[in-house]
């Protein structure tokens, strides 16, 4: 009995310096900031470049899985069926959403396409 015991006081303060040491890292890694600065700097900086990609990825992304559909038909017809499915959400999401990336006119109706 006495062994266990020596065992699991051992084990809890080998945890406890496991955690002593992650928590030394991890607040060194929290500290140094640097790294987050430059990346919110180069975000701000070509903001409407990365804007403009992600409008894209919006709009036409719907394209990409449908085809990705189209050519599952011949592996599977079940997961070709879910990715049809994924792509008229998609669709139906991004023409109700009012955010065309070309025009500034909405489909939907709606005059102002900004929500």
């Amino acid at each position: 009995m006495a062994k266990k015991e020596e065992v699991k006081k051992k084990v809890a303060t080998k945890k406890k310096a496991v955690k002593k040491v992650a928590k030394k890292v991890v607040k060194k890694v929290l500290d140094s900031t640097e790294l987050d600065e430059k990346i919110i700097a180069e975000y701000t900086e070509n903001k409407p470049v990365y804007d403009k990609v992600l409008c894209y990825i919006n709009c036409y992304g719907a394209y990409v899985v449908a085809v990705g559909a189209g050519c599952t038909f011949g592996v599977n017809n079940w997961i070709a069926i879910g990715l049809l499915a994924v792509t008229a959400g998609w669709a139906y999401w991004n023409v109700c959403s009012c955010k065309p990336c070309k025009t500034k006119q909405c489909t939907c109706g709606k005059s102002n396409c900004e929500k």
